[in-house]
């Protein structure tokens, strides 16, 4: 994220420490809620500064949360989205694919690690690191279910039954697509070590050079 928003960020995060357990647990929700929303990063921040501070004034009177921000959570979060201007698609999309390339540069550094050490093991394809169709499509399923995991903490983070979530389909579809990657063994690519290392070097550059420019 651009400076000036890691600043701010950093700013809030030693702000909150100030408020109780209870104004802390409730400004954590606010703050996940405007996490899904397509306000950028800085305009949330800044939300979450100017809350922090009316929480802070509301403790130090002695007052409820509720008597500042009000009894329904996710309308007052939502007439404040209202009225700031949501990202431009452009930007919105730039941002899903910075964190997806940061994603896949992990994924993929972790589909290293494991080469490495099947290598060193006398086992795999060394001293070239052999890509198959299933490791892409577990790779590929991992990230959808992660961002859709994401999406649903976001929207529901006011919901009292959140804790009723689809974990039972999520086990199901993360079992499938572990599943997918062990035994679909068809080979894709094989890559010398260097060039996977360099590939997960870039997928990292490409992603802090984008991070530095989004917000």
């Amino acid at each position: 994220m651009r400076k000036k928003t890691k600043l701010l960020l950093e700013e809030n995060n030693r702000a909150e420490v100030a408020l109780s357990e209870k104004g802390q647990e409730l400004l954590t929700d606010i703050v996940v809620y405007l996490r899904g929303s397509r306000i950028s990063t800085w305009e949330q921040e800044q939300v979450r500064r100017d809350i922090t501070q009316m929480l802070r004034d509301a403790e130090a009177r002695g007052e409820q949360a509720e008597s500042v921000i009000g009894p329904d959570l996710k309308e007052f979060c939502d007439s404040i989205i209202a009225e700031l201007p949501p990202m431009p698609r452009w930007e919105s999309l730039l941002c899903a694919l910075r964190d997806g390339l940061l994603a896949t540069a992990i994924l993929a550094a972790i589909w290293l690690g494991f080469g490495v050490l099947e290598g060193l093991l006398g086992a795999g394809s060394w001293p070239a690191l052999t890509l198959t169709i299933g490791q892409l499509i577990s790779g590929a399923g991992i990230l959808l279910t992660a961002c859709g995991v994401v999406y649903w903490i976001c929207r529901r983070s006011f919901s009292v039954d959140q804790k009723k979530g689809p974990w039972v389909v999520l086990f199901l579809v993360l079992f499938a697509v572990l599943c997918a990657g062990i035994f679909l063994r068809q080979p894709v690519a094989v890559l010398p070590v260097p060039a996977a290392v360099g590939t997960v070097v870039g997928l990292f550059a490409v992603y802090k050079l984008m991070d530095l420019r989004l917000d």
